[in-house]
């Protein structure tokens, strides 16, 4: 999460120059992106590789999760569904059935997170093995969700 500056400013031939960082140069985390059909992106779910919570403060919406391995698993699938997909604004709150299209990833696909769609009234769309990446909504979730943490970084270091 530390993005340590390409040049600093010292004096010429200082043996040692300072560079401030916060710590979490080696922060490994999953983030969790989702937009509906609409073009209407859903609160993004970040996954720390850790036991306790960040001591940071998230901007609000922002869903957090620790675990053991910093990646999605079957208790964080259960959670986005719970958190995120059915507070949506779309019908979710209101339990219309809606289609949920995601990829293989095997957490997805287990007994325990189709009941918690089956809770909230939703169908799932498998996309096969290998596709994810290559579809267009892919891309503009992908490199939209980048795009913003560049600038929050960017505004952050300055």
């Amino acid at each position: 999460m530390d993005m340590v500056p390409r040049s600093t400013v010292n004096k010429k031939g200082e043996k040692t120059v300072l560079v401030k960082t916060t710590g979490h140069k080696k922060t490994r985390y999953t983030v969790v992106l989702a937009a509906l059909a609409n073009g209407d992106k859903l609160p993004p779910m970040f996954i720390f590789k850790r036991k306790t919570m960040p001591k940071i403060t998230f901007p609000k919406g922002v869903l957090v999760h620790c675990n053991e391995k910093g990646w999605m698993d079957q208790e964080a699938c259960k959670l986005w569904v719970r958190r995120i997909w059915q507070r949506r604004t779309d019908g979710g709150l209101r339990r219309e059935k809606s289609l949920l299209v995601w990829d293989r990833f095997s957490a997805h696909l287990t007994a325990e997170v189709t009941e918690v769609l089956n809770e909230v009234n939703t169908d799932v769309a498998v996309i096969p093995g290998g596709l994810t990446g290559v579809l267009p909504v892919y891309y503009v979730i992908v490199l939209s969700f980048s795009c913003s943490v560049l600038i929050i970084k960017n505004k952050a270091n300055s």
